[in-house]
């Protein structure tokens, strides 16, 4: 029970990643705020998560809405001990015709919401003098990938801004790090290249496999303990290797267009 009498925000915790480290934490004794913008499914997690988690319902890409959510944990649980920002949407466009509302969107959504979120749970986190952050990120923020023209910008923006806030509140006590999934099998992947790519896509990679949402999962729990307390303004990889691999590991998607 790493996390017993603590509160955690997870935003985007209704499906993928996020559902999952909501559960997990949860298991781990954490008061979880599962956030989302669907009624039912938020209800769904909460219910996975056992007693003592709440529902925020919130576009986080709007100042006052991160504000509330922040609020909303405070004032349920009676503080605040982690962050994380995990709420995005995927959109892929060819580059010459990509739109400015798609631009904007992803912009909005990963990009604002985490300094959003992230500023508002400083500000309860440095009264306690304690707190992780914990920010997800992408290798492609390191790519150049079909379709990426928002989508991997942003995210390295996240990557630049975990550094800022790093250095900025360690005098505050608190600890803030990036992770950055590699290829993780999920519903949203499958139905934006289709099982077989996938398929076709984890033998590029240097372990052969897709990763999973637990091992994701896991790291953010990791860096959210007391075992990390040292680590902050870190961007740490969890892809079985295939940033490291470098340009191989996008062999396929070199070869296709949207």
């Amino acid at each position: 029970m790493r996390f017993e009498g603590k509160t955690a925000v997870i935003t985007g915790s209704t499906s993928g990643l996020g559902r999952e480290m909501a559960v997990r934490f949860a298991r781990e004794g954490c008061r979880v705020v599962v956030h989302g913008t669907d009624a039912g499914r938020a209800e769904q997690v909460r219910a996975e998560c056992g007693e003592g988690a709440e529902v925020f319902l919130g576009d986080i890409s709007q100042p006052e809405a991160a504000e509330a959510l922040i609020a909303h944990a405070v004032e349920k649980t009676g503080r605040l001990d982690i962050l994380v920002n995990n709420a995005g949407v995927v959109k892929m466009e060819p580059f010459l015709e990509f739109r400015a509302e798609t631009w904007r969107l992803l912009l909005d959504v990963h990009l604002s919401g985490a300094f959003y979120c992230g500023q508002a749970a400083a500000r309860v986190m440095a009264k306690q003098g304690s707190g992780r952050i914990i920010n997800v990120s992408t290798i492609a923020a390191g790519f150049g990938q079909y379709g990426f023209a928002a989508y991997g910008p942003v995210k390295a923006g996240v990557e630049a801004l975990t550094r800022v806030m790093a250095v900025e509140l360690a005098e505050h006590g608190i600890a803030v790090n990036c992770i950055a999934p590699g290829p993780v099998w999920n519903a949203m992947l499958e139905n934006l290249y289709g099982a077989e790519r996938l398929k076709e896509r984890s033998k590029t990679i240097p372990m052969q496999r897709m990763g999973e949402a637990g091992e994701v999962a896991e790291m953010a729990m990791y860096l959210a303990s007391a075992e990390a307390g040292y680590v902050t303004g870190q961007v740490l990889h969890i892809d079985g290797g295939a940033s490291a691999a470098g340009c191989f590991t996008m062999e396929v998607y070199r070869r296709s267009k949207l």
